[in-house]
């Protein structure tokens, strides 16, 4: 039985959704622009924080969007998507695409093609992960789109772009 439709009371009852976000902008989490052929202009992206592994073997991963986006749905029929986390210097890239779905305007010359064919960002990553889409599941207000990496590049010497406390930064390593 799903949590949410059950009459929780006492101690089970669910944390208020102020509580949760706050608990959240407490946990850094790397930034990243999911892109999905289709739309409007040919291809459509938006901004994530909510991208990450879900199994090594197959190689998978899971991303969550907000329903509003239309980008799950969008992802499920073009049955391909790509996870493009961004370096640091990108943080304009980010804002760009934290608008609910918006189209590639601005950055179209940063899209090409990937290995799969799927849209990627030409430069400005860490990592590119180019995925087969394989399910789609609701949680919540979000989906949660499923894929399997069929291609993955990635640049060492760039450092990530990570969202804290409603701020862009990056991570600073300590030479231990």
């Amino acid at each position: 039985m799903n949590p949410t439709s059950r009459d929780l009371t006492g101690r089970e009852r669910l944390v208020e959704t102020p509580r949760f976000r706050a608990a959240f902008r407490q946990v850094p989490a790397p930034v990243a622009i999911v892109l999905v052929p289709g739309g409007p202009a040919g291809v459509t992206g938006i901004t994530c924080t909510s991208a990450t592994s879900l199994s090594g073997q197959p190689p998978m991963v899971m991303v969550a969007v907000d329903q509003k986006t239309g980008l799950a749905p969008l992802a499920e029929r073009a049955g391909r998507f790509s996870i493009n986390y961004l370096a640091a210097d990108r943080a304009t890239w980010a804002q760009a695409f934290a608008a609910r779905g918006r189209d590639l305007d601005e950055l179209a010359a940063a899209v090409v093609a990937g290995r799969t064919s799927v849209p990627t960002l030409a430069t400005g990553t860490t990592a590119v992960l180019e995925c087969r889409a394989t399910a789609v599941h609701q949680g919540g207000d979000h989906w949660i789109l499923c894929g399997e990496v069929l291609h993955a590049r990635s640049q060492t010497d760039a450092r990530p772009l990570l969202y804290l406390s409603g701020r862009y930064g990056t991570f600073q390593t300590d030479d231990l």
